[in-house]
């Protein structure tokens, strides 16, 4: 039986993850990377980066790193974007993918086949391949909102903030209430001439360090404490509150939303910038008369620049929609991985969970590198799982804990979906036969 020929695009993290897998099971796979790295948006610069200098990891290096490979002992807590980009290419280089990978390569479009699909580059050229595996991420297209368009006040997006000095003496607002949002929120604090921060609503801010360790390694040793989430999750908020992470002690509103519904905010200056009057918190825009921003509390400030920190949306041009249509069906993605009418095409990377990369990586690896052994053979593990994903509704991933927001839409809780995929992986890595997959649900 012949090996298929996989294409992966994208060598960020979640390439090199479903790249390191398919190279252990010893299957034929090709990286196509639109530039000349491996990374991601975390190279520090290129088409592809989204990195400022102050930009370090949210999650903690022993929660992002890949278990079977490391970060050095040397690294900090939470390594900064230069550090993780290290280790991301060291990572590429000790599995030997290099020489897998075809550099410079960007996709322009990609066409059914009748045994898969064919890809067409940049440069003219076309290949064929028998499965693709889609890792270009979820970060692909600035999002802005109504009131960004024809702002007359100088204006950029997250994705365009390099450092502190584009803030340098100027009246800045920063609009967005995420990690980068914050984070540049306190850049400001530090290089404006005046910082102000405009979020939607009042969030739940959570330190870096607790009991003096990585915040989210004291969320998972204290979880074995408690009988009951909702006991746990007590606990937790009045340890934060006592540490000084409850937003309404700093004049913030109350977050409209259960602690457990919003991906984390992990920020341990932004609260204690706006204690000291460097960063002066506002609400939602209304609107903008010339340099002057207007509040919805009826407040307004005079601005010199905004950034706007107001996330991004999947961005797949090189998929026709009459192939797959990706602006209206990405949503519903089975395992947010499987499309309903394609059986070649994978898309990993596409779902967020308070947690960092490597372990999910290697987790989801595993089960692309099993799903196409299984696709191969044609098991009843295969097919049974191609009758369970034209029926995405009937799967908990723990969507509907999490708030209606564009932030949220490819959230997913964490220890349902680790859970999930390895039941599915371990049936689908069983060939012939297996036992039934629908025990999942």
């Amino acid at each position: 039986m012949r090996n298929p020929r996989i294409a992966i695009i994208g060598a960020g993290a979640s390439g090199i993850g479903v790249a390191k897998a398919l190279k252990e099971a010893e299957l034929d796979f090709e990286i196509i990377e639109a530039s000349r790295r491996f990374g991601g948006n975390w190279q520090p610069d290129g088409p592809t980066s989204k990195m400022y200098d102050s930009a370090h990891l949210i999650s903690s290096r022993r929660n992002t790193q890949f278990a079977d490979f490391p970060m050095p002992d040397d690294y900090p807590d939470y390594p900064g974007h230069a550090l993780v980009f290290e280790y991301l290419r060291s990572l590429a280089e000790h599995y030997g993918l290099p020489a897998h990978t075809s550099f410079n390569t960007r996709v322009t479009r990609m066409d059914k086949t009748v045994g898969g699909w064919r890809l067409e580059f940049h440069d003219g050229r076309h290949a064929d391949y028998d499965v693709v595996v889609v890792c270009n991420g979820l970060l692909g297209r600035p999002e802005l909102p109504a009131v960004a368009r024809n702002c007359p006040i100088p204006s950029l997006h997250a994705s365009e903030y390099r450092s502190c000095e584009q803030l340098r003496g100027k009246r800045v607002l920063v609009v967005g209430g995420g990690n980068s949002g914050c984070d540049i929120a306190v850049d400001a604090a530090q290089a404006a001439q005046r910082a102000y921060h405009s979020t939607r609503r009042g969030y739940h801010y959570m330190p870096k360090f607790i009991d003096g360790r990585p915040t989210q390694e004291w969320l998972m040793d204290e979880a074995a404490r408690f009988p009951e989430e909702d006991q746990y999750w007590e606990h937790v908020q009045k340890s934060f509150k006592f540490a000084g992470y409850d937003g309404r002690d700093f004049g913030l509103p109350a977050p409209d939303h259960d602690i457990r519904a919003c991906h984390p905010i992990l920020n341990s200056q932004i609260l204690y910038y706006i204690g000291h009057g460097d960063v002066t918190p506002k609400p939602d825009i209304s609107r903008i008369d010339g340099q002057d921003v207007h509040f919805s509390d009826g407040g307004s400030a005079t601005i010199d620049l905004i950034v706007w920190a107001t996330g991004y949306r999947v961005d797949l041009p090189f998929i026709p929609t009459e192939v797959y249509d990706w602006q209206n069906e990405f949503n519903a993605l089975f395992l947010r991985m499987l499309p309903a009418l394609h059986d070649d095409l994978l898309f990993v990377g596409y779902l967020n969970t308070p947690s960092g990369i490597g372990n999910l990586a290697n987790i989801t690896g595993r089960f692309v590198a099993a799903y196409v052994r299984a696709r191969m053979h044609r098991s009843d593990a295969w097919r049974t799982l191609m009758q369970m994903k034209q029926q995405p509704g009937q799967l908990d991933l723990g969507q509907q804990r999490f708030m209606d927001t564009g932030r949220h839409a490819h959230e997913v809780d964490l220890w349902k979906f680790i859970k999930t995929l390895n039941f599915l992986t371990a049936r689908l890595q069983t060939l012939p036969q297996t036992a039934p997959l629908e025990a999942v649900q």
